[in-house]
């Protein structure tokens, strides 16, 4: 009989490769300068609308149209990849975000960033699901949800990185140089990944013809590892065919599918809700603005911290419990918040908790997403997951700016804004429950208390 080569296991198998590292850090790579590209509009705002003469608010537009595009990015990029491999639909979105930016140093008026932002977002949210999808599918079952909250991070790193030289570039060569930047570096990276950048194992052996891809890249994670020349490659799964999205549905993930969605809708909000106004909210109660800044800050610092520390506590403890303690912290916090008022002893540790329910809890979401899909619709259903989510980040920045319109009290928005974390400890407790009525994972996949304690490196 031939010999049956069952990839997960073989990577579950074997220590982490300097392969898959390098794989995993070009994801990383390519997520950062999606971070940095992302923030790049908030970096340049004040000066942009100083050279254009923009009235106040008129980059409201900019914001939606970017925040839409990458919201369309996820739905359609994340869904073309499991059709055509996740290696190329990185490209391609990095290539579209590279020219986006570029072409944004040349705007000339809101109508033109309107456009150009759009198509950079488009770039932008096509990026996320794959390299998601590509780091699960390449790291070992006992350190995946570590190593994808790890590679997601270098969001937040990418930001902090490009705030803290905007200044400069600014100064020295005017808002474009931001744009400029932000388009250079993506397209030298691109050659890059067309070289070191691997196709995902799972998806390449769905199809027998790619035995011999699979063979060269299995040998490359371990090339001690011998193979019979009759050998078969396969992923031990469910598996499907036809138009995929409704496969999100089908076999029992409906509801899970649903609560998903829930729960990057609530999270996405509050996490754009806060980056928007959380600065503006604090200079309004008394902070000077560099406090206030400093306020800000803290909240990112605590998303990178989360990101580490929930990350391991996910592997020990699971998902289900790990997440609703998160999200219960994050509602407390939240509401901490608006009554801290300027006394920066309670105010400071309440943001950077926020930091780390919110920012973290939501990298947590993503790794979530990636257990959720069997390897077929793994794309389709972080790319849709995201997308639903983007749904949430353009109702955080525009009802945050409609109720400081409306001159809500401080307490008030905070207190608002907090109850979409409450929502998103309701949905992972409903998920929880629902695996354990299934007496497994609510899709079919390994059971989450499972994943927790498989076997450590």
């Amino acid at each position: 009989m031939a010999q049956a080569i069952n990839i997960g296991r073989y990577i579950d198998d074997r220590p982490l490769s300097a392969f898959q590292v390098r794989a995993i850090c070009l994801c990383a790579l390519v997520i950062g300068l999606d971070g940095f590209d992302a923030q790049a509009l908030g970096f340049v705002a004040p000066a942009l609308s100083k050279d254009l003469h923009l009235a106040p608010g008129a980059l409201g537009p900019v914001f939606g149209a970017s925040l839409f595009g990458v919201m369309i990015g996820s739905l359609l990029f994340g869904a073309l990849a499991d059709y055509f491999g996740r290696k190329w639909l990185v490209i391609a979105g990095v290539i579209v975000f590279a020219l986006g930016s570029l072409a944004t140093s040349r705007a000339g008026s809101v109508q033109d960033l309107v456009v150009l932002r759009f198509l950079t977002g488009l770039g932008l949210g096509g990026v996320l699901p794959n390299a998601i999808a590509l780091t699960g599918e390449y790291s070992p079952q006992r350190r995946r949800t570590l190593l994808i909250m790890l590679m997601f991070m270098t969001v937040s790193l990418g930001s902090a990185i490009g705030g803290s030289v905007a200044a400069r570039l600014i100064s020295a060569y005017g808002w474009q140089g931001i744009f400029v930047i932000g388009g250079v570096l993506p397209l030298l990276l691109c050659p890059v990944l067309i070289v070191w950048l691997p196709e995902s194992l799972s998806l390449l052996a769905l199809d027998q013809r790619n035995s011999g891809r699979v063979r060269s890249l299995l040998g490359q994670i371990d090339p001690s590892a011998k193979f019979a020349d009759d050998a078969r490659f396969a992923v031990i799964e469910e598996s499907g065919k036809g138009f995929l999205l409704p496969q999100l549905f089908a076999n029992r993930r409906l509801v899970p599918t649903l609560l998903l969605w829930i729960m990057f809708f609530m999270n996405m909000l509050d996490i754009y809700f806060l980056n928007s106004w959380l600065p503006t909210l604090t200079h309004g109660v008394g902070l000077d603005v560099e406090a206030a800044i400093s306020v800000g800050i803290a909240f990112q610092l605590g998303g990178m911290v989360g990101t580490v520390a929930l990350g391991l506590l996910i592997e020990r403890l699971g998902f289900h419990r790990v997440l609703f303690l998160t999200y219960v912290a994050g509602f407390v916090s939240i509401v901490t918040i608006g009554f801290a008022g300027a006394v920066l002893p309670i105010l400071v540790p309440a943001v950077f908790i926020a930091g780390v329910a919110v920012i973290g809890g939501q990298i947590g979401c993503n790794a979530y997403a990636a257990r959720l899909y069997p390897t077929y619709i793994r794309a389709t259903g972080i790319g849709w997951a995201l997308g639903i989510g983007r749904l949430g980040s353009i109702l955080g920045v525009t009802v945050g700016g409609l109720m400081l319109a409306a001159h809500w009290s401080v307490p008030s928005l905070f207190q608002t804004s907090a109850v979409p974390q409450l929502c998103s400890a309701l949905v992972i407790l409903g998920l929880a429950l629902l695996s354990m009525r299934r007496g497994g994972a609510v899709s079919g996949q390994p059971r989450d208390d499972e994943l927790s304690v498989a076997k450590r490196a």
